[in-house]
């Protein structure tokens, strides 16, 4: 039993660490790709880059039975995703493309980091 509880917490740091990644990924891409003059997609990648960064970091740092923090990540990745379309900028190449893969990839780590969850048995109550 404890070496499948040390790999599903392995699964739960590698899937919310890769998550810390992509939340400071969509925070600083505005300037990186060159979209910071756009203020929708603009204050969407910083304010979610930032959120799903920390709420990630949180879940990496040893908080494995709070499943409900992956959670959360999974829903933002989905508004991540479709946000180029709720607020309007699904016209410009760069933010279009930036919210799909990193909308993409937040669900997909999310949905890891629940799923190693599940496999071990945790609730969603704070360890």
């Amino acid at each position: 039993m404890t070496a499948l509880r040390s790999a599903t917490n392995d699964q739960v740091t590698w899937a919310s660490g890769l998550s810390v990644i992509a939340g400071l990924w969509l925070l600083i891409s505005p300037w990186v790709l060159g979209f910071s003059d756009m203020q929708s997609p603009m204050w969407n990648a910083v304010i979610l880059g930032i959120v799903i960064a920390v709420l990630a970091f949180i879940r990496a740092g040893g908080w494995y039975s709070a499943v409900g923090l992956a959670w959360i990540n999974l829903v933002l990745g989905i508004w991540v995703f479709i946000s180029p379309w709720v607020l309007g900028f699904s016209d410009r190449q760069a933010p279009l493309w930036d919210a799909l893969v990193v909308g993409v990839v937040v669900v997909v780590l999310s949905a890891w980091s629940v799923w190693a969850s599940s496999a071990r048995g945790t609730t969603a109550s704070a360890a």
